[in-house]
């Protein structure tokens, strides 16, 4: 067993830019692409990858010193500390459940696919750590591995059907093409998302506000161009957070470049990815005529969207604020607040771009994941105490926005802890 689990993390230990490179390429071969031509949309998979790693890093140590200033100057005092979701996914492929629950998200994708209930091939092997980290709650709390596996197949045959449902969304407001976005803590939300935009669509007056990219633009001119947005949002935050001046320009225009170059960067990794798309659509055309199939990726590719990532930022001192003045909210928003772009994705899909929406839908996101993320706090500090986390000074307990965010695989824990309690 111990040999199965070091292979697994030894996998995943390579990281997104050497699995994607060797996933696309083999993907390429199956699809009759000659092994050259797999190769090279294999590394410029990888390319991307990285550049986007490295601009969506920048981002995030450019961010993370001004959420932590907003924390300290605006005197939060909470009881569960966020964490972040890197320790999340540490924990969630720390356990014995790992290799049984990957092979299990595996063959149901598979047997979804030859069966026809979804379109989506999951190559994001990465993200397994979202129905990982509930599988390993449950094994904690029930002792069963067959209930932890069982909740990790529920929980990704959903997320696969709602990467389905939402593809065409996805390529038309996002750009990404013959792409499905199966990771539970941002496409979970589009089950929330779409109903809050029928909603809007039947309000007198508000239905008719459309804050579009293309209206703000022409409404602001050169102030509503993703630079200048980055410039002012980025600044404006540090301004807030009581930096430097400095520091207050030094972001405003990291964030600017951010806004501007993580869509370049998304376009480079499309570019490889085209080439397998068209090859399994070609592939799947010749075997089953009529039959599609999306590559299921990563959200960060979906975060290139001007609105996405100033909505994500945006959302950062709402958050903040929604934290202090929530009634029965414990959870200290620290880490993953810089994380927030990933999971706006759907804030903004539904109603096509709209910032306007996206903003109340936003709110009510980190509503929801504030008091979900507070819930999973006892599960996440005792999970964390078996790996020997050290929980941080003045916090009693330890969580993530992020294990929030997976709001309906709580649906799934709750069942199915019930029931496993009783055998």
């Amino acid at each position: 067993m111990d040999y199965i689990l070091d292979f697994f993390k030894y996998i995943i230990g390579l990281g997104v830019t050497v699995m994607m490179p060797i996933i696309i390429t083999i993907l390429g071969v199956v699809f009759r692409k000659k092994i050259s031509t797999a190769f090279k949309a294999g590394l410029t998979v990888g390319v991307g990858f990285v550049g986007l790693g490295v601009i969506t890093g920048l981002m995030l140590s450019t961010i993370s010193p001004v959420t932590k200033a907003l924390v300290l100057n605006y005197n939060f005092k909470l009881t569960a500390t966020d964490i972040g979701w890197g320790v999340g996914s540490s924990l969630a492929w720390g356990t014995e459940v790992v290799p049984f629950v990957f092979i299990a998200i595996i063959a149901t994708n598979i047997i979804m696919i030859a069966l026809k209930w979804t379109k989506t091939m999951d190559v994001d092997i990465w993200n397994y750590w979202q129905p990982l980290f509930i599988a390993s709650a449950l094994y904690l709390t029930t002792g069963s591995m067959m209930i932890a596996v069982l909740s990790a197949v529920i929980n990704m045959a959903i997320i696969f059907k709602i990467a389905d449902w939402t593809q065409k969304d996805v390529e038309d407001v996002l750009g990404l093409e013959g792409i499905s976005l199966p990771q539970i803590q941002t496409s979970g939300w589009a089950i929330i998302g779409y109903p809050i935009n029928w909603l809007f669509e039947r309000i007198p007056g508000v239905k008719n506000i459309n804050w579009s990219t293309e209206k703000v633009q022409s409404r602001l001119g050169i102030f509503g161009e993703p630079m200048l947005m980055g410039l002012i949002i980025g600044g404006g935050l540090a301004l807030v957070a009581k930096m430097p001046f400095s520091t207050v320009l030094q972001t405003g225009v990291t964030i600017s470049a951010c806004l501007v170059l993580i869509p370049r960067m998304v376009s480079l990794l499309m570019d490889g990815l085209t080439v397998i798309s068209e090859a399994a659509h070609e592939f799947m055309e010749k075997r089953f005529p009529g039959r599609e199939l999306f590559i299921g990726l990563d959200s960060a590719v979906g975060i290139g969207h001007p609105f996405v990532l100033s909505l994500g930022l945006i959302m950062i001192p709402i958050t903040l604020l929604l934290a202090f003045i929530l009634p029965g909210n414990k959870v200290l928003p620290l880490a993953d607040l810089t994380a927030l772009p990933f999971y706006m994705i759907f804030a903004i899909v539904p109603s096509k771009g709209n910032l306007f929406r996206g903003i109340f839908t936003g709110v009510i996101i980190t509503t929801i994941t504030l008091y979900l993320a507070g819930a999973a706090a006892p599960l996440m500090t005792e999970l964390a105490g078996q790996i020997g986390y050290d929980i941080p000074k003045d916090a009693t307990e330890v969580t993530s926005l992020a294990v929030g965010t997976q709001w309906y695989t709580w649906i799934v824990y709750n069942v199915l802890h019930f029931f496993g309690n009783l055998f």
